[in-house]
């Protein structure tokens, strides 16, 4: 169904005429959730995929990758492939890396030779969610299977001494479905740090090893 038929009026003419270079539009797709159906919401990606252009706002970017990932189960190769242009058009920034890199994650869509060398490495971060665009571009890479990036982020992981700094980062790669991750988190398998309790110590490396091990799939 097309995205005309399958939304509401004033979703459609919002998202025909939408601003995408300004930021009062960032949360353009929580509004559309809250107007909408499932079936127009996925459509909706599609539309919005078509206009974004290289003068995108972060902010929009940003919203549109999160959506990108959000709905990427549902979206078919006809809207992969809009996605796949919007990616190419529009810019990166390191504020938007985390949501912009899962987005060609949950997609699978291979953007590796626009992205080379635009993503300056800095390891210096402590938490994936702050100030990790390293980070986010190695998982996508190692998503990929681009070789050496499992290795990145395991040795980034190996550097780390807090062990709650550490078991962030071992969640993170722990969601990753990529081949490699349950050889890595192995290595921590009787890891006695501790992640930080919100009174006393939290759980020990090792223990939360054995949770994230159970809810994967066999590679």
């Amino acid at each position: 169904m097309a995205f005309v038929d399958s939304c509401p009026p004033i979703v459609v003419e919002r998202v025909m005429h939408v601003d995408l270079a300004s930021a009062e539009n960032s949360e353009l797709f929580s509004w559309i959730a809250s107007q909408s159906a499932l079936e127009c919401q996925v459509q909706a990606v599609g539309a919005i995929a078509g206009r974004m252009k290289a003068d995108s706002h972060p902010q929009v970017i940003d919203d549109f990758s999160a959506s990108v990932a959000t709905y990427a189960r549902f979206l078919d190769p006809g809207a992969i492939e809009k996605v796949t242009g919007a990616y190419l058009r529009m810019p990166y920034y390191n504020s938007v890396a985390l949501n912009y890199f899962n987005g060609l994650i949950q997609t699978g869509i291979d953007i590796r030779s626009k992205l080379k060398r635009r993503v300056i490495e800095d390891w210096s971060f402590t938490h994936p969610r702050r100030d990790a665009a390293s980070w986010h571009y190695y998982l996508y890479l190692a998503s990929l299977g681009e070789p050496g990036a499992m290795e990145k982020l395991a040795d980034k992981i190996e550097r780390t001494e807090n062990g709650n700094d550490a078991t962030n980062l071992l969640q993170s790669l722990s969601e990753l479905k990529a081949e490699g991750v349950v050889e890595v988190l192995k290595r921590y398998e009787t890891d006695t740090r501790r992640a930080d309790g919100t009174e006393e110590p939290g759980m020990m490396i090792s223990e939360n090893v054995k949770v994230w091990l159970m809810m994967r799939p066999p590679e």
